[in-house]
């Protein structure tokens, strides 16, 4: 059976993106198998996540997304602004302002111009105390743990799940390896993302992610907003500017008024085509 699908990328995270209402129902059936083959860097289309787009539900539009092995997963921040845009331009959603609805959780998305949107990322909080995190110049969040003999300082931050930012002057270290080591600690919290962050003024930031997959894996743009809050929180920085992180330019937001951090990023079109999927596979 032939499907047609949309390649988009978010800051060089690329996506399959499909309408269900264009799909065959045999594949609508099928799309954990879908997602491992059309996935594939060298036998399908390659890509981080497929993403399938149902109709809207009033202001709310569902979509969902499976990650390369097949398993439904839910929608990063960089899946959401490309599903944001696609539904936009291509009429599935009638307003600029809308919800976006994945696997469990519900985000408030904005289409800023032609190509970029801006998703409500929620309130950060604390890893270590789990309770919301507020500017304030009367508490220190910093944490510290000795790795290879010597203290190192992090300020842990939650969206989702958890963060541990570090500030460095440059890049010019072993990143992977220092990574590792800190992440080996016994006192450091198991599954935790790091973030290496340079702050090059108080409107702009760098960014490195490393996660236990790798240097590069998981959701740069939650990590990135942890960095911005980190930042804010040690009075490096302004409640908003750039993130650069290793796939573009970030601008992200944390709102006095209620707390929630947005982000700000461009959702891009690669090319379309179609994909022929076997009507039986035999594994």
């Amino acid at each position: 059976m032939e499907i047609d699908f949309l390649k988009m990328q978010g800051c060089a995270d690329d996506a399959v993106v499909m309408d269900a209402a264009r799909m065959p129902l045999g594949a609508q059936a099928r799309l954990p198998e879908l997602a491992r083959r059309i996935l594939h860097r060298r036998l399908g289309v390659g890509g981080n996540a497929l993403l399938v787009l149902s109709a809207a539900e009033g202001t709310t539009l569902p979509a969902r997304a499976f990650d390369p092995e097949g398993d439904e997963v839910e929608l990063s921040c960089n899946a959401a602004r490309c599903v944001a845009r696609y539904a936009n331009d291509s009429g599935l959603v009638s307003r600029s302002d809308f919800l976006l609805k994945g696997l469990a959780e519900t985000a408030r998305v904005q289409i800023i111009d032609s190509a970029h949107v801006r998703v409500d990322l929620g309130i950060p909080f604390s890893g270590e105390k789990a309770t919301q995190i507020l500017e304030s110049n009367r508490e220190s969040f910093t944490r510290s743990l000795l790795v290879d003999g010597r203290s190192v300082s992090y300020t842990p931050i939650s969206l989702g799940r958890p963060y541990a930012m570090l500030f460095v002057p440059d890049f010019h270290f072993p990143l992977r390896k220092t990574a590792r080591a800190i992440a080996a600690q016994p006192d450091f919290p198991d599954g935790t993302g790091i973030g290496f962050v340079q702050v090059v003024s108080r409107e702009h930031l760098r960014l490195r992610v490393w996660e236990a997959d790798g240097e590069g894996a998981g959701d740069e743009c939650i990590c990135a907003a942890a960095a911005l809050v980190a930042s804010i929180v040690s009075g490096f920085s302004d409640r908003e500017g750039f993130v650069r992180v290793q796939g573009g330019n970030l601008f992200l937001q944390w709102e006095e008024s209620d707390s929630h951090l947005w982000v700000t990023g461009p959702a891009g079109y690669v090319f379309t085509g179609t994909y022929d999927f076997p009507d039986q596979v035999k594994e």
